[in-house]
Parts: C-alpha cells; sequence; structure tokens
C-alpha cells in the first residue's frame, strides 16, 4: 500500500497521470469501435395484429357447423375461433402455378443470402427476437384466437419456445455451422481435412396445426441462420394467422437489409403440400404431422430423393415410481395432460404408476381433471378458463371409441369420456377433461395417439414390468421418469426405446434448444433443434487440402499407368498398407524397407 501511495503521489505531481487516462479512453474507444462494433443490433419495427385477435372481438358470424370447407369452393379456406365456432373468414389456397413460383423466387432470393456472414443473420434474428419480446400478448392473442388455446398456454408453448429458440440459435449457430477439423490420419498426415457445412438452398417444412406460431417460425430460424431460404407451407386448419407471422418475418429480413422473399409461406389442402415435397426445386423437407401423412410425405420426396426430417407424434409415457415427489410430479403431469387440450406432439399420453402409490395418485388426479375449466379466453373471464378448444372437431368420434374400447375391456372413466358442449360457446370444439384408469396394454389407447385432454392411468409393478408396458407401443417420441431415487430414474430413463427422456420432468428437453428434437419407432427419423437440426439442413462437404503447398500426393511410378509390372505394382500397394496401418512399430518399418525396395 505504501508503494502504491508513493506511485499515486509521483504521477500527481508530473504529467504522467493524463497521459494514462488518455490510453485508458483510447483502448475502451478501440474496443467500441473494432469488438463491439461487430455486433449488428436488433432493428426496431411495429406490426399491426389482426382486428379479431382483440379480446371480446364478435363481428364474425357464428357458424352452425364449424369446417375449414367451402362449399364448391377448393379454393378457398373457412377460418373460424374453434372455442367459438365463429367464423374470422376466407382464405385463398395457394395454387401450383402460385407455388412454383414462390419457391423460383426463394432460390432467387437465397443466392445472395448464401452469402452473407453469420454475424448478418444473427441481426435478423435478433430483431425478431425483439419483436417477439416487446409483443407478446399480441403473438399469444392471435396464436389463441385461431387454434383455441389459452394465453398461459399461448406463452408457454408459442413465444418461450420461440424466444428458447432464437436466444440459442443466436449464441450457438456460429460454433455449431463452423468448419470441423477432422483427424486425416497418419496416411494423409500431410493434409487438411475437415467437414464444411454449407446451406442446401431452398427447404421446405410442413408443419402442424397445434402451435400455429412456433411450429410455423421454428424452421424459419433455423434455416435463414444456415444460409437456406425455406418454403413453409401452414396447415389448412390455422390459415388465419398465417399472414402475420409471415409479414413479421419479412418484416425482419427487409429491416436489416435483405431480401424477404426469402422466406414463403403457402397454405392449402394435400395438393399443395404433395406438390411442395414433390417438387425438384426443393432440397428439403421437415415434416410434422401423422405416421401415415409421414410416409405419404417419404412417397413423393422419394420421387427426387429430397432428403426428410419426420416428426410424427408420440404416445409419450411418464414412469411414477413409488418414491417419486408427488407434490412436484403431480402438477407437472396435469400440465402434460391438460396443457394445449394435450394437443402436444409430446404430450403425456400413458402415465405408469407403481401399484404401492396407484390408489391415492388416482384420487389425487381425479379431484384435479373434475376441477379443470373449460372455455374461451379471449371471449370469457380469463381467470375462469384453465383448458381450451381442441383444432379439429371432427375427431370426437374417434376419442370416444377409444374410451368406450378401454372401457369395454375392463377400464374406468372416472371423468369425462365424450365431447362437451359448452353453454356459453355451443359451436365451440370441447373435449371434456378425461380421466381413464386401469388401462392395459391391450387396449387400443395405449397404441394410437389421442392428441386430447384424456389421461391415461395404468399401473406397474417393477422396471420390467414398466418397461415392458411402455415398450408395448410402436411409437418412441419422448418420455419422462419420475422417481427419488436419481440412478433409477436415469437407469430407466436410458433403457426406455425413445428419442428423448426427462427424469422428474416432463417436455424440458425442448426448452434445452441446445438438444435435438426427434423420436424412434412410427415417431420418425431426423432431428431439428441443437446443433443437429441446423446441420441437417447444410450439406455436410468432405474437405481436404495441403498443410503445405510443396508436399502434395505423389504417384510412384511402380503404380503409375500404364503399369509395367502389375506384379509388382500389387507387392508395393500390400506394403503401402502394412506400412501405414500395422499395429506394432516394428511391421511398419519392415514394410518401409520392403517398399524402398520395390521402388528401387
Amino acid at each position: 500500500m505504501c508503494h502504491l501511495s508513493q506511485l499515486v503521489t509521483q504521477m500527481q505531481g508530473c504529467d504522467a497521470l493524463p497521459v494514462v487516462v488518455a490510453v485508458a479512453v483510447g483502448s475502451v474507444v478501440l474496443y467500441v469501435i473494432f469488438f463491439r462494433a461487430r455486433t449488428l443490433p436488433a432493428i426496431p419495427f411495429e406490426l399491426k395484429p389482426p382486428a379479431q385477435s382483440v379480446p371480446g372481438w364478435r363481428s364474425g358470424e357464428i357458424l352452425s357447423n364449424p369446417s375449414i370447407i367451402v362449399k364448391d369452393r377448393s379454393d378457398l379456406i373457412q377460418c373460424f375461433d374453434p372455442a367459438t365456432g365463429r367464423s374470422l373468414g376466407q382464405v385463398p389456397a395457394t395454387t401450383l402455378t402460385e407455388l412454383d413460383d414462390k419457391i423460383q423466387r426463394a432460390r432467387n432470393a437465397q443466392k445472395t443470402w448464401a452469402l452473407t456472414s453469420f454475424e448478418q443473420r444473427r441481426q435478423v434474428l435478433r430483431t425478431l427476437h425483439k419483436f417477439v419480446l416487446g409483443h407478446q400478448r399480441e403473438i399469444c392473442q392471435v396464436a389463441s384466437r385461431d387454434s383455441g388455446k389459452t394465453l398461459v398456454d399461448a406463452t408457454l408453448g408459442e413465444v418461450l419456445t420461440t424466444a428458447a429458440k432464437l436466444q440459442w440459435t443466436i449464441k450457438n449457430g456460429e460454433k455449431a455451422l463452423q468448419d470441423d477439423e477432422r483427424d486425416p490420419g497418419f496416411m494423409m498426415m500431410y493434409k487438411r481435412a475437415k467437414v464444411v457445412y454449407q446451406p442446401r438452398g431452398v427447404v421446405a417444412a410442413l408443419v402442424s396445426w397445434n402451435y400455429p406460431f412456433h411450429n410455423t417460425v421454428g424452421p424459419v430460424i433455423s434455416a435463414l441462420f444456415a444460409g437456406n431460404a425455406i418454403v413453409v407451407k401452414a396447415s389448412e386448419h390455422v390459415a388465419w394467422s398465417m399472414p402475420y407471422w409471415e409479414q413479421m418475418v419479412k418484416r425482419a429480413l427487409n429491416v436489416c437489409g435483405h431480401n424477404p422473399d426469402l422466406v414463403q409461406f403457402v397454405t392449402g389442402f394435400a395438393d399443395v403440400g404433395n406438390a411442395v415435397t414433390a417438387s425438384p426445386n426443393i432440397d428439403h423437407v421437415t415434416f410434422i404431422g401423422s405416421p401415415e401423412v409421414g410416409k405419404l410425405v417419404m412417397r413423393a420426396a422419394s420421387a427426387n430423393l429430397t432428403p426428410v426430417t419426420l416428426e410424427l407424434g408420440g404416445k409419450d409415457c411418464a414412469i411414477v415410481f413409488a418414491d417419486a415427489d408427488m407434490k412436484q410430479c403431480v402438477p407437472v403431469l396435469m400440465r402434460g395432460v391438460v396443457q394445449n387440450a394435450s394437443q402436444n406432439c409430446i404430450g403425456i399420453e400413458r402415465i405408469l404408476v407403481q401399484a404401492q402409490a396407484y390408489d391415492g395418485f388416482v384420487a389425487e388426479m381425479e379431484r384435479r381433471m373434475r376441477a379443470v375449466r373449460l372455455g374461451a379466453v379471449l371471449d370469457d373471464d380469463p381467470r375462469e378458463v384453465d383448458c381450451g378448444a381442441m383444432v379439429l372437431g371432427y375427431c370426437f368420434d374417434r376419442l370416444e371409441a377409444l374410451v368406450a374400447d378401454a372401457v369395454s375391456k375392463g377400464a374406468r372413466c372416472l371423468v369425462g369420456g365424450q365431447a362437451y358442449k359448452h353453454p356459453r360457446h355451443p359451436q365451440g370444439q370441447y373435449f371434456a377433461p378425461t380421466l381413464l384408469v386401469d388401462v392395459t396394454p391391450e387396449m387400443e389407447i395405449t397404441r394410437t395417439e389421442t392428441f386430447g385432454p384424456i389421461m391415461v392411468v395404468m399401473k406397474f409393478t417393477d422396471e420390467k414390468d414398466a418397461l415392458d408396458q411402455v415398450h408395448s407401443s410402436p411409437y418412441g417420441l419422448g418420455s419422462s421418469v419420475f422417481s427419488g431415487d436419481r440412478g433409477r430414474g436415469r437407469r430407466v430413463a436410458l433403457k426406455l426405446r425413445t428419442g428423448m427422456a426427462n427424469v422428474n420432468d416432463f417436455g424440458v428437453n425442448y426448452i434445452c434448444q441446445a438438444l435435438p428434437f426427434g423420436g424412434v419407432g412410427i415417431s420418425g427419423f431426423g432431428r431439428f433443434a441443437g446443433p443437429e437440426g441446423l446441420r441437417a439442413l447444410c450439406v455436410e462437404k468432405a474437405f481436404t487440402e495441403d498443410r503445405l503447398p510443396f508436399v502434395k500426393t505423389p504417384i510412384p511410378p511402380i503404380v503409375d499407368y500404364p503399369i509395367q509390372d502389375a506384379e509388382k505394382g500389387y507387392q508395393f500397394t500390400q506394403q503401402i498398407v502394412a506400412f501405414a496401418y500395422s499395429e506394432s512399430w516394428w511391421e511398419s518399418l519392415k514394410a518401409g524397407l520392403r517398399l524402398g525396395k520395390l521402388a528401387m
């Protein structure tokens, strides 16, 4: 301290202090100029949401029989709020001529976009991220109006997931797509070997209707950052909100100085989807939907050998051991079933409870499921709505038949089990929260994805019994294991034949955007999210070059064409293999001496 005081005193008495201050200030200025300036900031913009998304909007007529089909007009899609049956207007279906034009515009724009830096792409994502965070309510209201979900479910499933994907891609996308240096091996030690991730060109995403915002914008985020253009085929069941999402992305591109033609949204019926996947101008297809339609997508894509990523739903299980923390487990599983009326790819569709805890678990779930309130969050008092409507009203007969089949085989339906006619919204599409217990693997409901608010509870005795019951289903997307024994939880989770597993939680792997998302079995193949998802949208090009310009691959005269002595040439190549790949240095040395002799 004494020496420091003396130094300060000396500096005060001379001209050194101004010099030190100047150097410090100069260093800060240089840092800002050369480092901070490299980060391109988000650019704010505004976008007015559609009037129908405002709470209390009632200008549209209540449809007597809500359906997306317009009689005698295959070129139009009837849009309506599934929570009320109120018309949102009609949207034109994309024609095949328009589709070809959109794909070509996307391809033209991608040629320039492929040359952009990662920082330029990050700026677009930062701009989109800033808009999403600043307009959460508007986004949730648009998604709720088009799909009938609550604002809470929209926040968790639409906004939170999209913000997580944006943030992860901004922070980690470049690292995932950087050139990947590889070991060239002893034989090629004079070469530099690496994998280069290059844009595919124009990719397509055919996405489901359960999360209209996230399912459409999520693929756009990855495609753009990987240097691609993208064509998004939105589901006809949520066609009303698509123009708002499309304008949002195009505005983000535009204000950052890039061509908005990079992103093209199309909508329509099966003919449009088939045309997208069969197009020779599409370089990769991501499909989210059912196994049945997934097979059709593969068939159409096979005409041009277009690579596909398929996420085809699941019959996700939750295994609950008797030592699980029920105060944590029960609320998590309630959300796994009730959130978005269980219209979730990774919704909990089977709960297996160990025998010792079974009766208490069932009693608590019965109490909770009876208390769940259905309604239209934008039209009713939001404080009185726990669960929203379902997008596909025509599936109710199938759900009721699955419940009836289980009951006929010994299951007990303690709550619900049928479509619900809402007293305030008789044209709304609601299915009563359902609790089905004593379910066994031979019942059809354990092998069929319900995509509805049906809690299926099964009983098991030990680990083997639980695994056997879980694996009776052909699906293999996500899974959960709840246990107070961390070792057992980890052990059982790793034995499950699924693409994803969570211990003492449900679905959180998707919030961890560093992780790949996808399944096995009839749940599909390929992955999106994480480094694997970004790389799937790239051509993984193997690349080599000489480390030193004066060290190149020579062709020894003994094997140069035309070969003078084939037998001697063969012996020479045989010794090359022995020299490079023998397990002992002595064998390699002997092979080297033979090579020298043969080359003379």
